[in-house]
């Protein structure tokens, strides 16, 4: 099988979860045999990993980058010079992926369509109004339109996602989620008294009342100390705290097991979420999570057994919840134990990528079928 994989944003390094994914996946399907090509944009590409041969990675130089976060790479010539049997693109929302649904005008590959999450917008309407505007009355109006109804498959990461994508462009999703490399993010126990957050130091993340979890808990237990991974507009704020709080930046995918390591507990505050991963790979290192109740959080954090849901903004919830399991080892190591046991059996790449193949099997078969 021939496959080409677009996606934005590439590799093990980059800290995004579809970049982390379409790697993963990649490197799994070359491994089975299938000749993979991976179209990428410049835009946060790190040339430090080795690839099975089959496996072939086309950095496309990126014009610019939208409003922070969408490359403007021409995939378009490039897809329509090669003969794929399918075509498996990340997002909808991002340039190439529309340059993907144009090709397909031309090209009779399969075109799969995987939307990564987000797609309630309610909560962030409070701090990007003009953006979800945009978005909803324009851009998905159109071009976003467009994207999702060339596609002969589309996936979602998020089950919550799937009712929305009916109602928005009128087709049906099937859930593929995104899921942990179970070999790199290995189980550990430890003693620590660190709480950690992975994420982007922006305010639809929740970190302004990250600092008042943080302020609460530091209150109460003295010896507690944070961890923050990530970059934002919000960092000099949470520098500025005067809390116990480390903050790393961008920290290399490979290098993150070893902060888990570290952890006791770790934090996702998001006030909007797809299917999160950095919530996978803390309970993949038996870190329990504490974590919002938003988009498909609930899929990895089961309240109660491998870590607990709290209502978004709920600094005293969140606070509360921590400090519980803080103080009660046995509890705190039990759900990280349950959790590693629910991250192999559901969310590992290899059961992740065997879902991903029998959809590009029915894709085909049902093509040989109509021949």
């Amino acid at each position: 099988m021939k496959i080409a994989i677009v996606t934005a944003f590439w590799g093990p390094a980059y800290p995004t979860g579809s970049g982390i994914y379409a790697y993963e996946v990649a490197k799994r399907l070359a491994e089975q045999g299938n000749e993979v090509h991976v179209y990428t944009s410049s835009v946060g590409y790190f040339n430090e990993t080795e690839y099975p041969d089959n496996l072939h990675v086309h950095v496309l130089r990126a014009y610019g980058v939208i409003w922070n976060m969408n490359p403007v790479a021409n995939v378009l010539t490039k897809l329509l010079r090669e003969d794929f049997d399918i075509v498996h693109v990340h997002s909808y929302i991002f340039f190439m992926s529309n340059m993907t649904a144009l090709a397909r005008v031309f090209k009779n590959f399969k075109y799969i369509l995987h939307f990564h999450g987000g797609l309630n917008y309610s909560k962030a309407k409070m701090f990007y109004p003009w953006r979800v505007w945009a978005k909803e009355k324009v851009y998905d109006k159109t071009l976003g339109w467009f994207t999702v109804k060339m596609a002969d498959k589309v996936l979602s990461v998020a089950k919550s996602d799937i009712p929305i994508i009916k109602k928005k462009f009128g087709v049906d999703a099937e859930w593929v989620p995104i899921g942990v490399c179970t070999e790199k993010f290995s189980y550990s126990e430890n003693d620590s008294r660190i709480v950690t957050y992975v994420g982007k130091l922006e305010k639809w993340k929740g970190v302004e009342v990250l600092m008042d979890v943080f302020k609460i808990i530091h209150k109460e237990l003295r010896d507690v100390e944070f961890i923050v991974v990530g970059d934002g507009s919000l960092a000099s704020k949470l520098r500025n705290s005067n809390l116990p709080v480390k903050i790393m930046g961008h920290v290399p995918h490979d290098k993150m097991p070893d902060i888990y390591y570290k952890a006791a507990v770790s934090v996702l505050p998001s006030f909007m979420e797809g299917l999160p991963m950095t919530c996978m790979e803390s309970l993949a290192c038996g870190v329990p999570v504490v974590a919002t109740d938003v988009g498909d959080t609930r899929e990895i954090v089961i309240d109660g057994k491998t870590g607990f849901l709290v209502k978004p903004g709920d600094a005293e919830a969140m606070a509360s919840k921590v400090i519980e399991l803080l103080e009660d080892d046995n509890l705190r190591k039990m759900m990280g134990r349950e959790g590693r046991r629910y991250i192999e059996e559901n969310f590992s790449y290899d059961v992740v990528a065997k879902k991903v193949y029998n959809v590009y099997e029915l894709l085909l078969e049902g093509l040989s079928c109509l021949k």
